[in-house]
């Protein structure tokens, strides 16, 4: 009897360069997972063609990064200690784009310095960190930001964050930062960003629910040469028409976003008017804002 002989089909022919072509075309991240599973090649190629991964699934193992080691984007909704952070700096050095969503247990771990430091180390084309959750305090970021030098652009989100973390921004050239339910920020970190390297780099600051800032701090925003953008939502301190109209003096002002602001009146939309690069104005929520104010803007356009 004649031994049978397996055919490979017109897949299997293909060389890895040919399959790293095809896959590049494909953006959706199941038609990469189904790819994946074609045969042993295909998989390899995928984890090694893949920059950008998401992951959702709670407790995963970090072993499956070992597929992806050239990542340049990573986010996920659970990452527990600094041991963590020094394998992913070992396995994916080539990330620039690094984003942690966590809110488990801060008793189930924290990323400290020797985790931040290794990240920032490790992975030397790091620009962008998100860092949101109760992982993370003061001295991590004060290692990160020491330790990154390509980071310009940082978003932080919780209370353990305060002005510790500003201060070591400050020395930064970061261009954009965006501060979320930061309630231990005060009006001296701002004085720090607003007298710092940033006063010269950063072109969008985001204050977001961080109630101890008041006029005050506002006042020193107007210092910051490169401002272009700032968001001031439900922070819900003492912030007055004093403060907003400190803002107005601030020349590059492009885009500015004042949710919530309810000591705001028509005298700051007054003087924002003068505002000459201004471009986009959010007031919402902005009880003490009325139709005369608004109208201020037309008439000096006029």
């Amino acid at each position: 009897m004649a031994a049978h002989t397996r055919i490979a089909g017109p897949i299997t022919l293909l060389s890895e360069d040919l399959v790293a072509l095809i896959l590049n075309k494909v953006t959706d991240l199941d038609d990469r997972n189904s790819c994946s599973e074609v045969c042993q090649l295909w998989l390899k190629v995928e984890g090694i063609s893949r920059s950008s991964l998401f992951v959702r699934k709670p407790g995963f193992p970090l072993t499956i990064l070992n597929r992806f080691p050239n990542l340049v984007q990573f986010q996920t909704t659970q990452l527990t200690t600094d041991s963590d952070l020094e394998f992913i700096a070992r396995t994916c050095p080539k990330i620039e784009d690094f984003k942690v969503a966590d809110f488990t247990s801060p008793e189930e771990g924290f990323l400290g310095r020797n985790g931040l430091s290794a990240l920032a180390c490790g992975c030397p084309k790091l620009s962008k960190v998100s860092l949101i959750g109760d992982k993370i305090g003061n001295a991590g970021v004060v290692e990160l930001v020491n330790s990154a030098r390509s980071l310009s652009s940082l978003e932080l989100g919780h209370d353990l964050i305060g002005d510790p973390a500003l201060r070591a921004i400050a020395s930064s050239s970061i261009t954009v930062l965006k501060l979320k339910s930061c309630c231990n920020v005060t009006d001296h970190g701002l004085g720090c960003l607003a007298t710092g390297s940033t006063s010269k780099t950063l072109r969008k600051l985001v204050l977001k629910m961080c109630g101890k800032i008041t006029d005050d701090g506002l006042k020193d925003l107007k210092k910051m040469r490169s401002l272009e953008e700032l968001t001031l939502s439900w922070c819900q301190g003492e912030i007055t028409d004093v403060g907003g109209m400190a803002i107005s003096a601030i020349r590059n002002l492009k885009e500015l976003k004042l949710n919530a602001l309810y000591g705001l009146s028509d005298l700051t939309v007054s003087a924002l008017a003068f505002c000459k690069k201004l471009q986009v104005l959010d007031l919402s929520g902005c009880e003490g804002v009325t139709g005369p104010g608004i109208r201020a803007f037309s008439i000096i356009s006029a």
